[in-house]
């Protein structure tokens, strides 16, 4: 039978030779510091760990307690800062907020590590509509669209019905528009109305 790694030697009380050398918190700080691991490996989080608390966060944000659930997201993206997930979450906090430049932010920050975060860009397209950018919060629920073709995520049955009420809003504003330029008077702009004037 082989020799456990991690017992003891019986001739001398030190570990076997064959037994892995633990990283010293030296080590494992230049390793945080190289990018070479994340703040939650240097800390000793573990991913389902990190999920209970990503729980934690999401069920604050549901129950209205924003304050609380941004200090556990803002913790997490410390921690985690390549999980574009803990990014979204917290700009959808900031949205809830009505901070909408955080938001977006935050967001855009989530798109740029997973160009395919459903709910990144349905929450940034929400952003845009607030903030009076109609055409890039239709192409942001077009993207949400896009990437649920299925319709099997109700959040981008959310993105259809804001792309929807975009697409009316852009519509309004172009026959809104097209109505202002015909409903003026001949002759009351430009050259053309002066020389028919002249006739």
């Amino acid at each position: 039978m082989p020799k456990d790694p991690g017992s003891k030697s019986k001739k001398d009380g030190e570990p076997s030779v064959d037994a892995p050398r633990p990283a010293s918190g030296a080590e494992l700080s230049q390793k945080w510091l190289r990018g070479e691991i994340s703040l939650r490996e240097l800390r000793g989080l573990t991913g389902p760990e990190m999920l209970a608390i990503a729980m934690q966060g999401y069920q604050l944000y549901e129950q209205g307690r924003y304050d609380k659930a941004k200090v556990v997201f803002e913790g997490l993206c410390i921690l985690e800062p390549s999980e574009s997930y803990y990014r979204t979450a917290l700009g959808a906090v900031y949205l809830a907020e009505d901070n909408l430049e955080m938001a977006e932010k935050l967001l855009s920050a989530a798109i740029r590590l997973n160009k395919d975060e459903l709910a990144s860009y349905v929450n940034r397209g929400e952003v845009y509509l607030r903030q009076g950018k109609v055409l890039e919060a239709a192409q942001d629920f077009k993207r949400a669209v896009e990437l649920d073709p299925q319709q099997k995520d109700p959040i981008s049955q959310r993105a259809r019905l804001l792309a929807t009420a975009t697409l009316e809003t852009i519509r309004s504003t172009q026959r809104q528009s097209r109505g202002a330029t015909s409903s003026k008077p001949p002759g009351s702009s430009g050259t053309g109305g002066a020389a028919q004037r002249k006739k």
